[in-house]
């Protein structure tokens, strides 16, 4: 497996390279003008044309990417045009992003596949009025789904914004368009504290995943050793409890509830566009393990039937679901784009739009690898999720193929 993961590392770094590089030649080509033609009307003509000097946009552009290049193989990003390195600028955004996307991703995953798993599943009752229930609850949830899924993405933020901070009062009102980073956090706890909220969000995003981690190893030895699994409603109180106290035990609790409200709006309204298509594969999936032989096996064998749908063909049914959410992953940084725009959360989708309309383009190249990068690492991950959900799948030498 080795070997095989490391012949598609180097073809995901080729594939890496090309991306770059027709992105750097597309930005540049497609947008006219340059970083100086912002300031066209304050500048006069020699002015313009020595900024465009000092900063090296009159070198021609295949110069400039050999210059990057060069740059880019020593580890260097290289320098905003606005002067601050390109690696601090993302570095200040970039846990902004982390907490929407990353926990907006696991969230949304998370929720599509249970619901999905549940959706599809025969509700086992002879009872005619309980499955005419569960069918309509189904029918309403992939309905739902759709409509989420298929939502104008500027709408849903207003709409959730406006939920939240009005109509429930769970936050307080947020002018997203019109307040900055700081604005967000200006709450008392945040004036006598060496804490920021970057570094704040980053503990957040390790909790989450440690505790998310840690109650997926509980219910995988429960299923082991007594053949039982933890019931979402459990899981879900677990998961929170532990959380919020894993906060407070390490001390930065009420920072984090803070920073948790700030985000609710952005963090809300990416999980409800991401939800949706993982849970109508995973429905589909999951339908379609009904019959399988090993179904009807675990069954006779006398498997409590939450297992056998947990264990047995939930755990098949994850596979079309996971090679679907790491082709989407794109798709969804698009949605995360579209979201800190709207809502004015200040993370790097946000910067590499805003680096785009001013054209500095070190800070875009530098976002469009890291999208580059996520997106090469997921796949590399999902061939070892692969492996360990799929017995049938084995890596030899010559790449991926299922056991006999």
């Amino acid at each position: 497996m080795a070997h095989y993961l490391l012949k598609r590392a180097l073809s995901s770094l080729i594939a890496l390279f090309i991306f770059v590089s027709f992105m750097f030649f597309v930005t540049e080509i497609m947008i006219p003008g340059d970083f100086t033609t912002q300031f066209s009307e304050q500048l006069s003509v020699q002015q313009r044309a020595a900024l465009q000097e000092s900063l090296g946009l009159n070198v021609p552009l295949g110069q400039r990417y050999l210059n990057w290049l060069g740059n880019l193989s020593h580890g260097d990003l290289g320098m905003s045009l606005y002067g601050s390195a390109v690696t601090t600028v993302l570095g200040n955004v970039l846990p902004y992003t982390l907490l929407v996307f990353f926990i907006g991703t696991l969230i949304a995953f998370q929720l599509g596949q249970w619901l999905g798993r549940w959706a599809a599943w025969p509700s086992g009752s002879a009872d005619r009025w309980l499955t005419s229930i569960k069918r309509t609850l189904s029918g309403g949830m992939s309905l739902g789904a759709v409509i989420f899924y298929t939502a104008f993405p500027p709408w849903l933020c207003f709409l959730v914004a406006t939920c939240l901070s009005q109509h429930l009062s769970m936050v307080r009102e947020f002018r997203y368009g019109q307040r900055g980073r700081r604005e967000l956090f200006m709450g008392k706890i945040w004036k006598n504290t060496a804490l920021t909220p970057p570094v704040v969000m980053v503990k957040i995003v390790i909790t989450f995943v440690v505790v998310w981690l840690f109650l997926g190893w509980v219910n995988r030895l429960l299923a082991r050793k007594f053949h039982w699994r933890l019931s979402v409603g459990i899981q879900l109180l677990l998961f929170v409890s532990l959380l919020v106290g894993s906060w407070y035990v390490l001390g930065f609790g009420p920072w984090a509830l803070s920073v948790m409200e700030s985000a609710s709006s952005a963090l809300i309204t990416y999980v409800l566009l991401s939800f949706g298509e993982t849970l109508l594969i995973m429905r589909t999936s999951m339908a379609d393990t009904l019959q399988e032989d090993y179904i009807t096996t675990a069954r006779a064998k006398g498997v409590a039937e939450a297992m056998v749908r947990d264990g047995h063909a939930a755990r098949t049914a994850l596979l079309p679901v996971l090679s679907r959410f790491i082709v989407s992953f794109p798709y969804m940084l698009t949605g995360v784009v579209i979201v800190e725009d709207v809502l004015g959360w200040p993370g790097v989708s946000r910067s590499l739009f805003n680096s785009l309309y001013q054209q500095d383009m070190p800070v875009v190249m530098g976002a469009l690898l890291l999208v580059g990068i996520v997106s090469a690492v997921a796949r590399l991950a999902l061939d070892v999720v692969y492996a360990v959900l799929d017995p049938r799948i084995r890596y030899d030498r010559g790449g991926l193929r299922r056991a006999a």
